[in-house]
């Protein structure tokens, strides 16, 4: 190991970062390994402007505080996150219920940066950036923890939706950090930013065993779902990971 981290160090300490941007051999294929992105990539062009659609449903998100018309969604449709999911939609509103965010945060949320997928027309990234104070009492996990006033910088964080070719969103991958050292939010985005910030401090990230085992204990009190029930999971989603386990390798 010892030798492996001192070459690692060695070559971008000697040639820097730009030295893995040369391509010395073309890409075989683009066909995700996973077969989840393949499967996502559906057949044929858009109909409609993805990237459009996608700027117009954060927007409608930001100016309803993500109450949005179910419709616009898939029946089959699937978040994830990198220590929650997956999750159908209506395990996530329902999991949601139990957080009362927009009362005890004054937030702050600027998207930016939305680009298109070159490999997958109906997938669109886009950046945000959180700010926040605790402002107000959080319901969170059955109790409720009072105001804090405590501000919240958490870092950039990347999310992503994809839409089917009939302008429904069936998935959505969200708040993973760009830069953990950013921010003073330990390196937490998002939700979980908000959650650090009111003094709720998240045991670890993916792979955590005792982040596992909560989220599963939680399960039992019925305090929300970090993952849904098996039996409700969409078929597409071929992922064995649930929650804060290990990523699984194709």
């Amino acid at each position: 190991m010892r030798v492996i981290v001192c070459l690692l160090s060695a070559v971008v300490g000697t040639t820097g970062v730009g030295a893995f941007s040369v391509q010395t051999t073309p890409v075989k294929s683009t066909v995700s390994k996973s077969p989840i992105f393949e499967t996502l990539k559906f057949d044929g062009a858009p109909t409609f402007d993805v990237l459009a659609k996608t700027r117009e449903h954060v927007e409608l998100q930001m100016s309803t505080g993500g109450k949005v018309p179910e419709e616009m969604y898939a029946k089959d449709y699937v978040l994830r996150g990198a220590v929650i999911g997956p999750l159908t939609r209506k395990d996530l509103t329902d999991t949601q219920a139990g957080f009362d965010l927009l009362t005890a945060f004054d937030t702050n949320i600027d998207t930016f940066g939305y680009t298109i997928d070159p490999e997958n027309p109906y997938r669109c990234f886009y950046f945000q950036r959180w700010r926040a104070v605790h402002n107000g009492p959080l319901q969170v996990g059955g109790r409720t923890i009072e105001a804090t006033h405590n501000e919240m910088e958490a870092p950039v964080s990347t999310f992503s939706m994809v839409w089917t070719p009939e302008q429904k969103i069936i998935y959505e991958q969200v708040g993973s950090t760009v830069d953990r050292f950013e921010g003073n939010t330990a390196g937490k985005a998002a939700v979980f930013g908000l959650l650090h910030t009111a003094g709720v401090m998240l045991p670890g990230g993916p792979g955590s065993n005792t982040f596992r085992f909560l989220q599963r204990l939680g399960h039992v009190f019925k305090n929300g779902r970090s993952f849904s029930e098996e039996e409700d999971i969409p078929s597409w989603w071929a992922s064995k990971s649930r929650g804060a386990d290990p990523t699984d390798q194709f």
